[in-house]
Order: C-alpha cells, then structure tokens, then sequence
C-alpha cells in the first residue's frame, strides 16, 4: 500500500494532483491557503463548477483506478499539501 504526500503551487490554471494510479486511491487534500478557497474536480473544473474546500480545510476523497482528480484556485501562489494512499 503505496503512500505519496507533497505539496503544490497551484494558480488560476487547473492542476493535476499526483498523477494517476492503476490501484483504489485514497487522497487527503489539504487547502494551505489563509485567505482563498481551493476548488477541486474533473479535467473540465472551474471555480464556478468544483466543490470547494475551504482556507486551512481538508477533504478526503476516494478515487477509482485510473481516475485523476484536479484542482484550481481563483488567485496565484495556492499553496495545498495532499497524501495520497494506493490500496490494492
């Protein structure tokens, strides 16, 4: 059971978290962020159409083999940490 954690800048431009993973995934998403709200979703997300996680929250989300999840942000310089964890 794999287990990867990092932490990404990400802007108004969507972002890709941690790649894609041929095992069930469990990722936990940290908003570092103070004074924004980090929009997570599909390839296709925008502020207006992902769900919110709110300044200094967290969500944990399960995601099917080969399912990628994204995230945008509606200023620069988001920082967000995540741990992802492959069950197989």
């Amino acid at each position: 059971m794999p287990i990867t954690n990092g932490e990404q800048t990400i802007g108004t431009a969507v972002s890709q978290i941690d790649g894609v993973s041929v095992y069930q995934s469990r990722i936990i998403i940290h908003n570092n962020d103070t004074t924004k709200d980090l929009y997570i979703g599909g390839p296709n997300l925008t502020t207006t159409n992902g769900i919110p996680i709110a300044k200094l929250q967290y969500i944990e989300i399960q995601l099917p083999p080969l399912e990628a999840l994204y995230m945008v942000s509606s200023g620069s310089d988001h920082s967000v940490s995540y741990m992802k964890i492959e069950q197989d």
